[in-house]
């Protein structure tokens, strides 16, 4: 008896004989007379074809070179953490942020320049170092245009870009938060067009959502349990074993890419709904004379209460991904009422702030109109430098309209773009001898916390002019003493 097998100069260091690959697919073979012992090898051969057109092979998890695509919040904690492994590469169409990562300074303030330099990483804004990568993760934004719709625009140019340039055999995984369907239904068509290959046998696809939560030093990445899912049970394999290179504390393999893609949208619109109630209740509870955060922390003696505070939801994920789903509902009919309501509510909250400022005045007998206001924060959560989509322009802008004169102070912003203020004074230090008619805190930065107290706070207004203190960061009886003081 003779066997042939029919290959095409593998060597059995190939990727394609890695025991975590599994195609399902069967190696040809020709058997000249036993069928037998045909039957006896076929199951040890059936997992790959060794023929010339068959499947590219999956890369080892433990040694995949990884490429980033968006180095942002969610792109450079990856780098970093991919990089111990193998050296890794960071692409974003940023010009300035990839000078500014090649000198070791990252503006997010995420990755420290240590962490930087030592990794071993390059950063380009040349596509064609795509082509290099046997990984490429996608953490491009995913925005709303102005009329709340879902702007899928750089994340389908990510695609073209991406499937121009990847290799044959490379695992392309979406971070970036989607509505169900979005990686299967929009960004793989773009891929196989583009690379003119198919899933499965050209490359390979995998969803694994971002869950970092910026300027937040107790959870990073290691920290924060990874959800995977692939197009097959192989590539959910494959991304298990990846991300462990990097998560110290669990992967969860969801059932599909689609119920992954749901999971990661569900967490941040849940988080925006329970905000929502605390700032449904908040005008309640003040016209009753009673303060949130008294009710919240009685509440909270209870084991399953969940603590949520009412404030101003900006950014660029929790006031952004709930309109994704709300437009994947009309789609399928449906109008879904609460999360709409939830984003309706939280919206309002700054022109709230703003109206208990005036009523604040008009009990003195006073109008809002050439007040000299000034706002403490400006960024959209405390001490985080991003200002996108913080609600604290919108509060500004009211402001201005209704004539006031609008100062801000926020040692932590990074103001790389405009976002709003209209009128606005930014100022460096609220200790130059400069006076005011109310202050508004809108973060509790910890440098706010740490530098600012009530009886500092004395010199830059009158006696009993309002504070307004949304994330309560002065003591209670001094700043009664000392201010109009009103606290949520």
């Amino acid at each position: 008896m003779r066997w042939l097998l029919i290959v095409n100069s593998f060597a059995p260091e190939s990727p394609l004989f890695h025991p975590k690959c599994n195609f399902g697919a069967k190696m040809h073979i020709k058997n000249s007379n036993s069928d037998t012992q045909r039957n006896q090898h076929q199951h040890d051969f059936r997992q790959v074809q060794l023929v010339h057109g068959g499947p590219a092979g999956l890369p080892d998890p433990q040694t995949a070179r990884v490429a980033v695509v968006g180095l942002g919040y969610v792109g450079l904690p990856l780098i970093c953490g991919f990089s111990r492994n193998s050296r890794a590469i960071g692409f974003d169409i940023n010009r300035g942020k990839i000078t500014k990562l090649l000198e070791g300074v990252d503006t997010t303030g995420e990755v420290s320049s240590a962490e930087l330099q030592s990794a071993d990483a390059e950063f380009s804004t040349d596509p064609k170092v795509l082509e290099n990568a046997d990984v490429i993760l996608v953490c491009v934004p995913t925005p709303v245009n102005s009329r709340n719709q879902p702007d899928y625009n750089p994340l389908l140019q990510a695609s073209r870009t991406i499937g121009s340039h990847m290799k044959k055999g490379a695992v392309v995984v979406y971070e970036s938060t989607v509505d169900p369907g979005t990686t299967e239904e929009k960004c793989l068509p773009i891929l196989e067009e583009v690379s003119n290959s198919r899933e499965g046998r050209g490359f390979y696809l995998g969803y694994s959502p971002e869950r970092i939560n910026p300027a937040d030093p107790t959870r990073k990445l290691q920290d924060i349990k990874k959800i995977v899912a692939g197009a097959s049970p192989q590539v959910t394999d494959f991304l298990t074993d990846l991300y462990t290179r990097v998560v110290n504390v669990g992967i969860f393999p969801a059932s599909s890419i689609k119920v992954a893609e749901a999971a990661k949208i569900l967490e941040n619109t849940q988080r925006d709904i329970n905000i929502a109630l605390m700032n449904e209740l908040m005008p309640l509870y003040d016209k009753m004379g009673i303060r949130a955060s008294d009710v919240i922390a009685a509440a909270g003696s209870k084991w399953n209460f969940h603590h949520y505070r009412p404030g101003m939801v900006g950014g660029h994920c929790i006031a952004v991904d709930p309109y994704y789903l709300i437009d994947a509902g009309r789609r399928h009919g449906l109008s879904m009422e609460l999360i709409a309501a939830a984003r309706s509510v939280n919206e309002q909250t700054p022109f709230f702030l703003a109206e208990k400022l005036e009523q604040m005045f008009e009990n003195n007998g006073e109008h809002l109109a050439k007040k000299r206001i000034l706002v403490l924060g400006r960024s959209f959560k405390e001490n985080c430098p991003d200002i996108r989509n913080s609600k604290t322009f919108k509060l500004m802008d009211y402001l201005w309209a209704q004539g006031a004169e609008i100062f801000n102070y926020d040692p932590v912003a990074e103001d790389n773009h405009y976002e709003g203020g209209r009128g606005m004074k930014i100022i460096d230090d609220i200790f130059d001898g400069q006076s005011y008619d109310a202050i508004i805190v809108t973060l509790g930065h910890d440098i706010f916390r740490n530098d600012l107290t009530s009886l500092k706070m004395t010199r830059l207004t009158a006696k009993k002019a309002p504070l307004l203190d949304m994330r309560g960061i002065f003591d209670d009886g001094l700043a009664e003493k000392y201010f109009n003081y009103w606290r949520p």
